[in-house]
């Protein structure tokens, strides 16, 4: 395996790119944990990515992190109402049932 070059030791890529960190945390626990995980993983290498001079890397880490908590959120909300309707479905089933007896 080949080495990276090394940048210039004048070299600046600015900020790190922001690691979506919180909105995995949040979409792991209120929506779809194994996604959510999946983001919180992505997110966790953003910064050790950045720190080894591999910005490139660390982009596309935050970009995956946040892609991760979209599909967590959106998977969670499908799931949530999934589970509303098969409740208002099962209590109206019930109790048409005993409005029957």
């Amino acid at each position: 395996m080949t080495e990276k070059p090394r940048p210039p030791a004048d070299y600046n890529p600015g900020p790190p790119p922001a690691s979506h960190l919180v909105w995995g945390i949040v979409s792991a626990i209120l929506c779809c944990l194994p996604f959510g995980a999946l983001s919180i993983y992505q997110a966790a290498k953003v910064e050790k990515l950045w720190a080894q001079g591999d910005p490139e890397a660390a982009h596309e880490a935050a970009r995956d992190a946040k892609r991760w908590a979209v599909v967590a959120a959106v998977a969670g909300a499908v799931l949530w109402v999934a589970a509303i309707v098969t409740i208002v479905l099962l209590f109206g089933t019930l109790t048409d049932d005993a409005a029957s007896n």
